[in-house]
């Protein structure tokens, strides 16, 4: 067993996003979470934020605050606030804030889960 204690995960980002690893670094682990703050304007998926995902890899969002656009490959999606949505997460994509407030969203990722 492994805890990670409220405020000690790895932490992250730049330019108005910030992101804490609130899952441990242990061996083989298949899944991450991560909670995302982005300030009104910030994206995530710029310098200093984590690289793109592995192969096969999906991603479950949760808006817990605001509301941030979701860009997946070409196509975009308007999320608020207790909006969960569910991608292929080795694709290009990034969530902005285009609104006035914080935004919020918990992320996990799943590692090579995808079957084709």
């Amino acid at each position: 067993m492994s805890i990670v204690r409220a405020g000690d995960g790895r932490r992250g980002g730049t330019a108005g996003h910030a992101y804490e690893l609130l899952t441990p670094p242990l061996p083989g682990l298949r899944a991450e979470v991560t909670r995302h703050t982005l300030a009104p304007g910030a994206v995530t998926g710029g310098p200093g934020d984590p690289p793109r995902h592995e192969p096969g890899a999906r991603e479950t969002a949760l808006i817990e605050r605001g509301s941030l656009v979701l860009h997946v490959e070409d196509a975009e999606h308007q999320l608020h606030a207790g909006d969960c949505v569910t991608f292929d997460a080795d694709l290009p994509h990034h969530f902005a804030n285009l609104g006035k407030e914080e935004a919020v969203l918990l992320a996990i990722v799943s590692a090579g889960l995808r079957r084709s």
